[in-house]
């Protein structure tokens, strides 16, 4: 445990020491400070016309569905984005400068190496999401009070699908020394995973069925309401690790060749 530590450790220090790391932690934290202001300002307008207007009517007029659903959304939107750029760096670099190899030399398995690596970007990651959590209480200053559990369980969720994210995106960075290739391929995949449900009212029942299970995005629209499915979880925990091993076949087959 000490190995993957160490190795989660140097990762994150090198990207605390990475100026795009701080563009893009700008961009994440313009991006989501701008969707929850735009989402609290549209529901207060609409609560106004409610109020002074009761023959207007409003489906799900509440602020999880009003405000935190929707901005969770746009979060993930977000992550979809960075984190295959993120990800991009995780094998391919060390391909690139030759320290891949030096990793393999010190007394580290292979599961150790993917592991360190996760760990590491799922730190970077929580390092950009953390701070968003701030908007929710500085939305009670404008009497806007989000529930506890639905906070608890929308984040929750939004570490479970990053994660499925990161591991992902490191197993595209295991497959090519080529930056762009693998966060372009990897951005592509997981777009197929988020719309795939969509395609699921278009189509037979049974297949149907089939797509809503593979979208990400539907399992994870549950916990944006503070419902808490261990089907959901499930699903968030075997497709991270599923890739998380198919990350570790491939580093065997690079040892196998050497």
């Amino acid at each position: 445990m000490s190995k993957i530590i160490a190795i989660s450790l140097r990762d994150l220090r090198s990207w605390m020491n990475n100026f795009s790391f701080y563009l893009l932690a700008a961009f994440f934290l313009g991006m989501t400070g701008y969707f929850f202001w735009s989402g609290l300002s549209y529901f207060s307008l609409v609560s106004f016309q409610v109020a002074t207007n009761p023959a207007t009517q409003f489906k799900n007029l509440n602020l999880t569905e009003g405000v935190f659903s929707l901005f969770m959304a746009n979060m993930t939107v977000l992550l979809l984005l960075l984190i295959p750029i993120l990800t991009m760096k995780s094998f391919t670099e060390e391909k690139k400068f030759g320290t891949l190899e030096l990793l393999f030399s010190f007394p580290l398995s292979d599961l150790q190496i993917v592991f360190g690596k996760f760990f590491g970007l799922l730190a970077v990651v929580s390092i950009l999401i953390l701070p968003t959590v701030s908007y929710f209480f500085l939305a009670q200053v404008v009497g806007a009070k989000f529930e506890f559990a639905t906070l608890l369980s929308g984040y929750l969720g939004l570490i479970l699908i990053s994660a499925s994210f990161i591991s992902f995106g490191m197993f595209m960075s295991s497959l090519t020394e080529h930056q762009v290739i693998s966060a372009g391929i990897g951005f592509a995949v997981l777009l197929f995973f988020w719309i795939i449900g969509w395609v699921a009212d278009w189509t037979n029942p049974q297949l149907g069925a089939i797509f809503r299970e593979l979208s990400l995005v539907l399992h994870f629209e549950d916990m944006t309401r503070g419902i808490l499915d261990t089907k959901d979880i499930a699903y968030f925990v075997f497709f991270t690790a599923f890739f998380l091993f198919a990350s570790l076949a491939t580093l065997e087959i690079r040892t196998w060749k050497r």
